[in-house]
């Protein structure tokens, strides 16, 4: 095995990918949803996809900013600081300006067209008060959003703010004091005492509904736990532990959540309700960490493929699916018919616009953060430097 491989965490990669699968599902049950509004609904509602949308919620985008924590642990190993920078100004602040500008806006036009029956004008004119109006971050019926982009904007801006700790961890001079602070919070019961740090950001503010202050601590969660081998074995340790104790404790969550909808604010009831789900997220998230480490750290084939398109799909693919959902959702279907349509159509059509497109030019590569000739060679350069 040579260096590059040793260095890298190949079940990182599958359930990154696994994640981004999830989007399909989930952003398609999206259509269905009794709990939030979004771009195009369906007319009949669904209870149980409405509730696959929270349970999964309680780990898909922590999942998603844990793993980037992680890789930028791997990453600073083998670049140094400003190469590291650079890079996620190309893979993430480049596509997110190309993506608002011309990926999310058609979810904005058919979100009109959805809510009202007809649109203001043609495209051209939507875009004129799409981009002066900001009455809405959500963008969910027709106002100026990031839409799902919001991700690539918070895992940018988390990213270049949490330098400073990711140098402090890496640095040699502390060895002895980071070495000593591993040690304590990789014993199980003070790491899981982190879910009242997960509680306490999500009372501070969340500009559009996302708390960046709640995914920092999740970022650098996940590239503290990464950056020494005693976490992962820890989860693997109590993996099963974990995993009964979510089966346990989130259907428990779900009943006291149904029966306190009504909760809101800073009330008592409200912040247990708080506790009791980031409590059930960092479990979920040891319970995937440490059954993926055990059965997904591998290498195949398809993984370079997959590690690839991700991206760029994870970009396109709730404009996709808002546009085919507002068609599929006006044919004489059922619900459960409607959703497979529409998540299968979606996945079929991105892996597609993928394939065709963007994959196959320099300029649209660049567009889309997928690395080109030039950015692999700087690439090898920044890792012959550094290793």
């Amino acid at each position: 095995m040579d260096n590059k491989d040793s260095l890298r965490r190949y079940d990182i990669d599958w359930l990154r990918n696994f994640a981004i699968l999830l989007l399909f599902p989930f952003h398609a049950a999206r259509v269905f949803d009794h709990w939030d509004p979004f771009y195009v609904k369906n007319e009949t509602l669904s209870w149980g996809l409405s509730w696959f949308i929270s349970v999964a919620n309680i780990w898909f985008m922590p999942l998603l900013f844990w793993l980037a924590g992680s890789a930028s642990w791997y990453a600073l190993r083998v670049k140094s600081t400003s190469f590291f920078l650079n890079e996620r100004i190309g893979r993430l602040l480049i596509p997110l300006l190309f993506g608002v500008l011309f990926i999310v806006p058609p979810q904005g036009y058919f979100a009109i067209l959805d809510h009202t029956g007809e649109s203001s004008g043609s495209y051209f004119i939507f875009l004129k008060n799409f981009f002066t109006d900001f009455s809405d971050l959500s963008g969910y019926f027709g106002t100026f959003t990031p839409a799902h982009l919001w991700f690539i904007l918070y895992l940018f801006v988390l990213s270049v703010a949490a330098i400073p700790v990711f140098s402090l961890l890496n640095n040699q001079n502390r060895k002895e004091k980071v070495n000593k602070f591993h040690k304590i919070f990789s014993q199980p019961l003070i790491f899981m005492l982190l879910f009242i740090v997960l509680t306490i950001t999500q009372a501070l503010p969340a500009p559009g509904g996302q708390n960046p202050f709640y995914y920092l601590a999740i970022l650098l969660i996940g590239y503290i736990s990464c950056s020494d081998p005693r976490y992962q074995e820890m989860f693997n340790r109590i993996r099963f532990k974990a995993l009964i104790l979510v089966l346990i404790l989130v259907p428990i969550w779900a009943i006291l959540v149904v029966h306190n909808l009504d909760a809101k604010g800073f009330s008592t009831i409200s912040i247990f309700l708080t506790l009791f789900r980031s409590l059930n997220t960092l479990l979920g998230l040891i319970v995937i960490l440490g059954f993926g480490n055990k059965f997904l750290n591998f290498r195949h084939k398809i993984l370079p493929y997959l590690n690839e398109a991700a991206f760029p799909i994870y970009i396109i693919h709730q404009s996709v699916l808002v546009v085919i959902s507002y068609y599929v959702i006006r044919l004489d279907m059922r619900v459960p018919a409607k959703f497979t349509l529409i998540m299968l159509s979606t996945l079929i059509a991105s892996l597609l616009i993928y394939e065709l497109i963007i994959k196959r030019m320099g300029m649209t590569r660049f567009l889309f953060g997928v690395k080109t000739k030039k950015t692999t060679t700087l690439h090898k350069q920044e890792q012959n430097k550094t290793v």
